[in-house]
């Protein structure tokens, strides 16, 4: 239809351009003969004029010109029609209402005369052709028209089955992967063209779907696995606690000690299930109703302030270096911020090893907040650092420790839920993790305050 209508828009351009033109042509014609007539009055006069118009009007059945020549009364002088009215302009006669003299035998190309009554001494001269050639060009125009629509119909249709074929078949390998996927074949995606095409845009998101999809029941075949074993521990420490208790001599000490014992187990194992309900409320996105404008300035430095006493216990040196000006905002959950930055410099105290240093900075680059966390420690290896944010994942393979393996879960999901990304790195013998926050508008004008908390005991 678009292809159509173009070859019309086209075509009409054409149409009235090329008939212009040829009536441009054909009015130059008639006025080369016009003055070449006019012309005779100035060598022979009148009867110069009567004579050349008789010996052309003999021969105009040929080429269609018309000639009439009447004398100053309007009567007839010479020509091959008789008097017709005069007047003042241009004028297109169909040849039906022209009073031929004689009889026309010649076939004709055209339908009228153009023609214009030209004032001459003692009289008036008309001079008029037919409109053959406009009549061909404008036929000829036609059937190129009806040519060119029936072709572009002809060859949009062949596309369109072209296209249509493809694009079935490509829907169609959508609606085997989706069918596969259902199966239990979570591997299989949409293949891409090369058209990049709105089909490619859904195959893309179908894929990164499928990619979702995949890697959330990964992970949560992960946390089945994880929080079997993470389970298994406790409860057996528990039974074997009360089948000592059960097999001895009833003694109240060793009842409330085993009883003890157990309450402990089981609160580990609470937290547990806490944390992850905790993460699948913040990977809801229900926390969001909570957003407001947070300033991770005083926030940070709140933070540190309420972990100097930790950190001295473990004997390191916890040190800030925290943007003064501007103030940093970030929209987000205060709470959950606070969780995060808690979580991860809390992570540094207890991993790394007495005398350590950790290092919580807090800049502006590229109109970015970013938050890192610089320690000495053992750092993570490369290897281990797409994994160590899973839940439940522990470096320690033995699980022996305390501690679920939810704490740098809950920092990605936080992180993840405010936009921000992460990425570690080496900081030498040690790691940095930095929190990159969406951008923000902020005042111009940069400056830093050291802002130490402790020193090493």
């Amino acid at each position: 239809m678009i292809v159509s209508l173009t070859n019309l828009a086209i075509f009409s351009v054409l149409y009235f351009t090329i008939s212009g033109q040829l009536v441009d042509n054909l009015k130059a014609h008639v006025d080369e003969v016009r003055k070449t007539l006019s012309d005779m009055e100035v060598r022979g006069g009148f009867e110069g004029i009567a004579a050349t118009v008789r010996r052309h009007a003999a021969v105009a059945q040929s080429n269609e010109d018309i000639y009439l020549l009447v004398d100053s009364k309007g009567e007839y002088v010479a020509g091959n029609i008789r008097v017709i009215p005069r007047f003042p302009d241009w004028r297109t006669i169909p040849w039906e209402e022209l009073p031929l003299i004689g009889t026309w035998t010649a076939p004709r190309a055209s339908t009228a005369v153009l023609g214009r009554w030209t004032p001459v001494k003692n009289g008036a001269l008309f001079v008029g052709d037919g409109n053959g050639d406009i009549n061909d060009a404008q036929r000829a125009l036609l059937n190129g028209l009806l040519w060119g629509i029936g072709l572009s119909i002809l060859f949009a249709m062949i596309g369109g089955y072209i296209s249509g074929m493809s694009a079935q078949r490509r829907i169609a390998k959508m609606d085997a992967v989706l069918n596969a996927v259902a199966s239990g074949r979570l591997q299989e995606r949409v293949p891409l063209s090369r058209a990049r095409d709105d089909l490619d845009q859904v195959s893309a998101l179908i894929n990164a779907t499928l990619n979702r999809l995949q890697a959330l029941i990964d992970n949560l075949k992960q946390v089945s696995t994880d929080i079997a074993h993470d389970l298994r521990t406790p409860i057996a420490r528990m039974r074997q606690k009360l089948e000592i208790a059960q097999s001895g001599p009833p003694d109240l000490s060793v009842y409330q000690e085993v009883v003890g014992a157990a309450v402990e187990e089981i609160d580990e194992i609470s937290e547990t299930f806490d944390a992850l309900l905790r993460i699948s409320e913040i990977e809801s996105g229900a926390r969001k109703t909570k957003f407001v404008d947070v300033e991770l300035n005083s926030l940070l430095i709140n933070i540190l302030d309420a972990l100097e006493v930790v950190a001295e216990e473990r004997n390191h040196k916890l040190a800030g270096s925290i943007i003064d000006s501007p103030r940093l905002i970030v929209h987000g959950d205060r709470k959950l911020l606070n969780q995060l930055f808690i979580n991860l410099i809390e992570n540094a105290i207890i991993h790394c090893p007495p005398g350590s240093d950790i290092q919580v900075e807090l800049v502006e680059e590229d109109g970015r907040p970013k938050v890192r966390v610089k320690d000495t420690g053992p750092g993570i290896p490369a290897e281990e650092r797409d994994k160590v944010f899973r839940r439940l994942y522990r470096l320690e393979k033995s699980r022996s420790t305390k501690g679920s393996g939810l704490g740098l879960s809950l920092v990605a999901s936080i992180a993840d839920l405010h936009g921000a990304n992460i990425a570690l790195a080496d900081n030498n013998s040690g790691l940095i993790v930095e929190i990159a926050f969406p951008s923000r508008q902020l005042p111009d004008g940069v400056r830093f305050r050291n802002h130490i908390l402790s020193d090493s005991v």
